[in-house]
């Protein structure tokens, strides 16, 4: 798949037929992306190929095939200056716990580049940005969850990089903190950086992001302007169904046939399925009926985030199944006779 730079966005990172494999998993395949400015979600299912993905543009691994740039810079042969444009907020605690804040945030800028006389007046200018008041003479090892991860994006923009990978930054955050997170990362953005943030939690992404990377099996999926993905189509409907769990995937597979299906949650008995129909909702009923589903709505809808990520997913998984299916010896012909399922 060839990906395609929006318009009126400078490209910032760039991914072109890259592959990465871990002996013989297949961690990125044939991956290619290009990546814009402003804040660009990066989702995908746990094993997508995310981490692997970041890992080669912090240089910490070397791709098997392909090129990758940040900036214009490949960050396998310019580590170093490819370092200095990036800021990293991990998932996984890497805070040193019996230092307080001050003194953590002062010694990451320090070990960035920056000198000390510097860095300790800047430690204090990103700590009053994150909201880590007096808090911050305490070691952090009394920190709440939610403090820990204010501490961690300050260390993160300390040396002030052009570019952020944020890995889970909501990770264990009550709901205001959540909304707190994403106004700081919204006004990182406004001063002209670019932002990776990788999260499960969609509805953050949904409300922050400007461009949205869906990965899955080591490949793109789909990416576009958030906007554009989540735009009502015309002749956008959504159907609420229930019925059995079979029942309920024989009236998917008839309705992927007869529509464009945007995206579709199956849960138990329940369904919630957006597809595309420019016409009455008749033949839908039909199916329905046909499948033995009751249908307890079927109305305009404009996508969530969670409509188009699972959606997309489920399509994917459904293509690489069917090539699975066609490259299986039993569905080869040898010997002119047919073959055996």
């Amino acid at each position: 798949m060839t990906a395609v730079p929006p318009q009126g966005q400078a490209v910032t990172i760039t991914s072109n037929n890259v592959t990465v494999r871990y002996g013989k998993i297949l961690a990125l395949n044939d991956f290619t992306v290009k990546v814009p400015s402003g804040i660009v979600g990066l989702l995908g299912p746990n094993g997508a190929g995310k981490s692997t993905f970041i890992k080669a543009l912090l240089g910490l691994l070397r791709p098997d095939n392909g090129t990758m740039t940040i900036a214009g810079r490949d960050p396998s042969d310019d580590m170093g200056a490819v370092r200095d444009m990036i800021g990293y907020m991990p998932e996984h605690d890497c805070l040193i716990e019996s230092l307080n804040a001050v003194n953590l945030v002062t010694y990451m800028g320090h070990i960035s580049g920056m000198l000390k006389k510097d860095a300790i007046p800047r430690s204090h200018e990103v700590l009053d940005f994150v909201g880590i008041g007096e808090e911050r003479y305490r070691d952090i090892s009394s920190y709440s969850t939610g403090m820990k991860q204010r501490v961690k994006l300050a260390q993160a923009i300390v040396h002030d990089p052009a570019i952020l990978f944020l890995d889970e930054p909501t990770n264990g955050m009550d709901p205001q903190g959540r909304v707190e997170m994403m106004e700081l990362i919204k006004k990182i953005s406004d001063s002209d950086k670019s932002i990776m943030v990788s999260t499960h939690i969609l509805d953050d992404l949904e409300k922050a992001s400007d461009y949205i990377i869906i990965i899955n099996n080591g490949h793109l999926v789909t990416e576009g302007k958030i906007d554009e993905l989540l735009a009502k189509k015309e002749g956008q409907k959504m159907i609420k169904a229930v019925g059995q769990p079979s029942e309920l995937d024989v009236f998917l597979t008839s309705l992927k046939k007869a529509f464009e299906v945007r995206s579709a949650i199956v849960d138990g008995g329940q369904a919630s399925i957006v597809l595309i129909n420019k016409d009455d909702g008749n033949y839908i009923f039909k199916i329905g009926q046909e499948s033995q589903v009751q249908i307890r709505a079927y109305y305009p809808e404009r996508a969530s985030l969670e409509d188009v990520f699972i959606g997309t997913l489920d399509i994917d998984n459904a293509n690489e199944a069917e090539k699975t299916d066609a490259a299986s010896p039993g569905n080869k012909i040898e010997g002119g006779e047919p073959g055996v399922n």
